[in-house]
């Protein structure tokens, strides 16, 4: 005899079905909800010229977040980034004033990013010191070099090419937002189609099977910090872009943008998995929270606080659609 339920659905696979809808889908609901929000606001918000400005200003903390997914699911966060844009920016700034060649400046920025970044990987691989540790050292000490190489006074970068990061290609699009979208698309390819990506995931779920399994993590560990240092080297570009100087308290907070971009989008603290899609929303929420806000008038502590509120909204809710999703409520 057929089941009497074989013409329905239980009401707990229902459950654990709208419960993985909102996992995946439920930042994206609160996003349009702030676009909407935003837009009663201030009209002018949902403009395109307003969009593409959003995009712009938030482009180096997006291609963070995309080197930032990498470390952590592979649960080797990274602290740095924002100090070593600044240094990384110093160090332009200071080939460019004394070159007057943009393309020693921004080849120096870059040596310098990855330099520093595959440095913080041989403590961490080799030597054996917690990334948090090693990372929030950088943090420090990046920062602070930037400082003193520049007597906290910023660098005047001027040049052509810094006039064409800032200008529009098309529909008003700059090329830090074109940018934005190729290191997205070279990430999710290096993520889902090379070993370095396998890795990644393998590394953040076992390390030591990893390990076990033949895995030369080290010499992976190298690789992801290296190329999270192109990232941080392309964020460089754009940062002095768009000031129009190398500035030793650039991207202040940052690095806490990309991480927050990650983990709210829904890839989980504890690593072994995760996906740069959750990053992007995520880091849009950021983008539109950051632009929404500023625009509105308020003071900086008036934006800290909403944003914060507003980070901690979404994050309960995140909390809420797993446990639909385990059938816990």
């Amino acid at each position: 005899m057929a089941s009497a339920t074989s013409g329905t659905q239980s009401p707990y696979r229902l459950q654990g079905r709208a419960g993985a809808l909102v996992a995946e889908y439920g930042l994206l609901l609160i996003l349009i909800v702030l676009f909407v929000l935003f837009n009663a606001l201030n009209p002018r918000f949902l403009t395109l010229a307003n969009m593409t400005t959003l995009l712009t200003q938030n482009s180096a903390m997006m291609i963070v977040s995309v080197g930032m997914t990498f470390a952590i699911i592979s649960k080797h966060i990274d602290l740095s980034p924002a100090s070593l844009i600044a240094l990384s920016g110093t160090i332009m700034g200071i080939v460019f004033a004394a070159s007057g060649s943009i393309i020693l400046a921004i080849a120096a920025a870059f040596v310098t990013a990855v330099f520093v970044e595959v440095f913080n990987a041989i403590l961490i691989a080799r030597v054996g010191i917690n990334p948090l540790i090693v990372t929030l050292a950088s943090w420090i000490w990046a920062r602070g070099l930037a400082v003193s190489l520049t007597g906290a006074e910023s660098i005047s970068v001027q040049h052509p090419f810094i006039d064409f990061m800032n200008a529009s290609l098309f529909l008003q699009i700059t090329p830090p937002v074109v940018l934005t979208a190729l290191a997205f698309i070279a990430g999710g390819f290096v993520l889902n189609r090379t070993r370095l990506g396998r890795y990644t995931f393998a590394m953040g779920s076992d390390e030591r099977a990893t390990i076990q399994a033949g895995v030369p993590t080290t010499k992976y560990k190298l690789l992801m910090f290296a190329m999270f240092g192109l990232f941080v080297g392309l964020a460089t570009l754009i940062t002095v872009s768009r000031l129009g100087a190398a500035a030793p308290d650039a991207a202040y907070g940052l690095e806490l943008d990309a991480i927050v971009a990650v983990i709210i989008g829904g890839n989980p603290f504890q690593g072994g998995e995760g996906k740069l899609r959750r990053t992007l929303i995520g880091a849009l929420f950021i983008a539109v929270l950051n632009n929404g806000l500023s625009n509105l008038g308020m003071l900086d502590a008036q934006i800290a606080t909403y944003k914060g509120a507003a980070i901690i909204l979404a994050l309960l809710f995140g909390v809420v659609s797993v446990r639909l999703l385990r059938r816990k409520i």
